[in-house]
């Protein structure tokens, strides 16, 4: 069962790391990937909760770097964990052998890449976002999205890798929401 679900990971990695590949989506996906990283993606967020919500500015950052924090750790814990290898190093064999092709944008990445941490970042980000501005839910996720997906056009994670990342970055930042409200902090 395992190996069916990772062969299905797999070929959806390469429908999107291949089958989408052309000079537009390469600018369009290296730029959304930058939006996950979290030197990105938490600045902009903060930013925006100045610009938008002011006099709770200290709160909302608070919650912000809070769920990220947190969803941060449990990624990294579960990295070290699964040891799920990249792509790269994954099909490093069918790569040699001619069979397979990884479209990389970025510096090659070979280290553990279950769950991902960027797709985490910008789900935190956009759900924290959510909680203050509802009516642009869909935007929000949209954008969390695409960024998500870029990791796999980028070659960076599989599929699931990225569907793990962002499910962290939902639910603890809901729960950082809870808390907050709960303890009134």
């Amino acid at each position: 069962m395992l190996e069916t679900i990772l062969n299905f990971d797999r070929n959806l990695f390469l429908m999107i790391n291949n089958g989408w590949s052309n000079p537009i989506n390469d600018i369009l996906f290296a730029t959304l990937t930058l939006l996950g990283s979290t030197y990105v993606a938490l600045p902009v967020a903060g930013i925006t909760i100045y610009i938008f919500d002011r006099k709770n500015f200290r709160k909302g950052l608070a919650l912000l770097i809070s769920s990220a924090l947190v969803g941060g750790l449990l990624v990294h814990l579960l990295k070290e964990l699964v040891d799920r290898p990249r792509p790269l190093t994954d099909m490093a064999g069918l790569i040699r052998e001619g069979k397979v092709h990884i479209n990389v944008i970025y510096p090659p990445l070979r280290e553990a890449s279950f769950p991902s941490g960027h797709s985490q970042t910008i789900f935190t980000a956009a759900t924290i976002l959510c909680y203050t501005y509802r009516k642009y839910i869909w935007v929000l996720f949209l954008i969390a999205s695409l960024s998500a997906i870029s990791r796999v056009y980028v070659g960076a994670h599989y599929p699931l890798d990225v569907l793990a990342g962002g499910t962290i970055g939902i639910i603890l930042s809901i729960l950082m929401v809870f808390i907050f409200k709960r303890y009134n902090l």
